[in-house]
């Protein structure tokens, strides 16, 4: 099917491979490494801009590099609601300003044979906005790309990526892409009005139930929790990461940072992110 093109303009991730790789270099600067000898199997983390949450992003792809060259990175992106089957992106390659990324094409039939897809179409930030980091960390990987549904689908996808990667006897790390709570007026959702007790709200208490359930490796809690508090906007991704770590053997997950586009540019409108690492 060919190279997919980027679809994103400048603004969200920048445009060239030396412009990408300051960034990178800027945002996992002083980032203390996992324990050695910690294993890896994934993790979690933000999609907006890389203004906004691309140190967040960086830093847990850098931690599991650390630990781990997979051949097959796989990531999970989001923004389905719960009536939606998963998509896939079924190119050959995707573009990044890093080099393409070629994708494992050879997972993409048995996938299929176990679960209902459609294709994914160009355009969503979910999983776009981290393929540089994809490339750079792991220079050598193949790309596993698909949306997870807002549903247990979800739990049944990173259960069968898992299965068919052993199958074919390819190493893999999987990561799910999702932002928290979207507060303000801009997102039409203010439960608790303006200001610094919002803020205060949002961070210790509406973001904090999703992030307690990704913590204890709860799939099926995140998407629960999600759907009570409105606390993601792409649960689905973060089930399927969750669900496919521990058929890897996860049985922890480290968080790397939490914090809000408040805590970046001031606002009435704003989006928490955090960055979690899925080991052993």
């Amino acid at each position: 099917m060919g190279v997919r093109q980027r679809t994103l303009p400048v603004g969200w991730y920048p445009g060239s491979a030396y412009a990408c790789q300051e960034e990178i270099a800027d945002f996992i600067r002083g980032v203390k490494r996992l324990p050695a000898g910690t294993k890896v199997y994934g993790g979690i983390m933000p999609h907006a801009g890389w203004y906004f949450s691309g140190k967040l992003a960086a830093q847990v792809f850098y931690l599991a590099a650390q630990a781990l060259q997979p051949q097959v990175v796989c990531v999970f992106g989001g923004h389905l609601g719960s009536a939606s089957p998963p998509l896939m992106v079924s190119d050959d390659g995707w573009e990044t300003p890093l080099g393409t990324i070629p994708v494992v094409t050879e997972m993409l039939g048995p996938l299929r044979e176990r679960l209902r897809f459609e294709e994914e179409y160009p355009g969503d930030n979910t999983i776009e906005i981290q393929l540089p980091f994809v490339k750079h960390f792991f220079p050598q990987a193949k790309l596993l790309a698909l949306r997870a549904p807002q549903s247990p689908q979800a739990l049944e996808l990173g259960r069968a990526v898992v299965e068919v990667a052993q199958n074919l006897n390819l190493s893999l790390l999987a990561f799910g892409s999702a932002d928290l709570t979207h507060y303000g007026p801009n997102y039409g959702w203010a439960p608790k009005g303006y200001g610094a007790a919002a803020v205060k709200w949002v961070k210790e208490i509406n973001d904090k139930h999703f992030i307690d359930q990704a913590l204890a490796l709860n799939a099926k809690g995140v998407l629960e929790a999600a759907a009570r508090d409105q606390s993601s906007c792409s649960p689905g991704a973060v089930a399927a990461a969750i669900s496919a770590a521990k058929a890897l053997g996860a049985s922890q997950a480290r968080l790397v940072d939490y914090y809000t586009s408040y805590d970046i540019r001031p606002g009435d409108s704003f989006v928490g992110y955090a960055g979690i690492v899925l080991t052993g």
